[in-house]
Parts: structure tokens; C-alpha cells; sequence
């Protein structure tokens, strides 16, 4: 089971081996397996949102990051609103500072499975429990379309805000998941723990803004 330690520009000093190994990852897994990016020099996959607007979940087992996930609030500039605008023809674009836009996922290749119980899953659960922490309403953003099927089998509420379109082979499709405390049991029980996954070291910042966050919280109750 993966322990999901919550980076962000705050604390991510203490995390240097850490994230250089995790930009390398996406570095082998969006350059060399997906083929979306230009090989860098340096072997390290960054792109103009990592900045100090993300939040980081680094999956780590063994040892080792084996998963991950990068999460902007929505009233930053994000890669839905930036790069695929275009898929967002049902809704618009979103803007809010209460949505997270989820990206930069991968599972090391030893990881992946095809069972509901896996590296995948586990790092759901601890987006969904950090989400639910931080008093967000929605997660999700640009993604492959096969990706909706592993939510509907969690049981969780994805609503796209757009239709699916191909684009240099693939099928994407913008959607965002409903943020509840049934969709987090829901995980949970399908993972067969109670327990969290999220470890959080050093300086830990809010995802919102303080005013923002306390109004988010108030609309979810006590």
C-alpha cells in the first residue's frame, strides 16, 4: 500500500531525492511511453504548471515513488484552461478555486494492474481523501477516456464537462469527480482499509485561499 506524501513549495526541500525521482518518472513514462513530450536534456519532465500554485501527491512504497498526482486549483491557469479549452463545449472552462485540476498521473510499469485493488486506486484514495481535507467540491480535468470506467467502478459521480475527442490517436474527454465523503468510503472499502493514506511533512499550506476554504466548509456541514 502506497503512503501519499502531500508536497508543496512550502515543504518540497524536504522532499529533494523524492521529486527528483518523481520527475524522472514522468520523464520515462510521458516522453519515452506516451510519447507527449519532447525529450529533455536533463531527463526530467516539467511543463509551465509546475509552479507554485501545485500540490503534489507523491505515492511512495518501498522506498520508492511508484505513483503520483499534480493538483492546481482551477482559478489558476491550468491545462484545461490553457490547452484543452476546446473540450469544455458543454460547460466551459472551470474556474474555481474549490475544483482541483488532477494531472501529471502515472503508475510505474511494475505498479500497474488490472485488478480494482492496485497502485491506481490507492493513489484515488488519497486525492479523494486530500480533496475532502482541503474542502474541495471536485477533482479531475483532462483524461484519457478509459479512465471513466475506473471511476464508475468506484462508484464515483464524473461529469464531463464537454464530448470525448481524438487527438493524435487517443480519445480525451474533460470530466470532474464529485468530492464527498461517500465517494472516499467507497474507496476505502473496495481497498479494504480505514486508515489514511496521506503523510504530510514540514509547512503545510491550504489548497484554497483561508476565506475561500472556510466558505467550502461551511457548504459541506459539520
Amino acid at each position: 500500500m502506497i503512503a501519499a506524501h502531500v508536497v508543496n513549495a512550502h515543504n518540497k526541500h524536504l522532499y529533494e531525492n523524492e521529486f527528483d525521482e518523481f520527475l524522472r518518472r514522468r520523464h520515462d513514462f510521458f516522453v519515452h511511453q506516451k510519447r507527449w513530450r519532447p525529450s529533455s536534456p536533463d531527463g526530467r519532465e516539467l511543463d509551465q504548471f509546475d509552479t507554485d500554485a501545485a500540490t503534489y501527491l507523491l505515492g511512495i512504497e518501498d522506498g520508492r515513488v511508484v505513483t503520483s498526482a499534480r493538483l492546481i486549483p482551477t482559478s489558476e491557469p491550468h491545462m484545461v484552461s490553457e490547452v484543452f479549452s476546446h473540450l469544455c463545449e458543454k460547460s466551459g472552462v472551470p474556474r474555481r478555486p474549490d475544483w482541483a485540476e488532477w494531472t501529471r498521473t502515472f503508475v510505474i510499469p511494475e505498479k500497474r494492474s488490472t485488478g480494482l485493488r492496485g497502485t491506481l486506486t490507492q493513489l484515488c484514495c488519497a486525492v479523494m481523501e486530500y480533496a475532502l481535507d482541503e474542502g474541495l467540491s471536485a477533482v479531475g480535468g483532462v483524461q484519457e477516456t478509459y479512465f471513466m470506467p475506473h471511476h464508475g467502478a468506484l462508484k464515483w459521480r464524473a461529469e464531463p464537462l464537454g464530448m470525448a475527442r481524438e487527438e493524435n490517436g487517443e480519445w480525451y474527454i474533460v470530466a470532474y469527480i464529485e468530492v464527498n465523503e461517500a465517494a472516499l468510503a467507497s474507496v476505502r472499502k473496495i481497498l479494504g482499509i480505514d486508515h489514511t493514506l496521506l503523510v504530510r511533512h514540514g509547512k503545510q499550506i491550504p489548497f484554497m485561499e483561508s476565506s475561500k476554504r472556510q466558505e467550502r466548509l461551511i457548504e459541506l456541514g459539520p
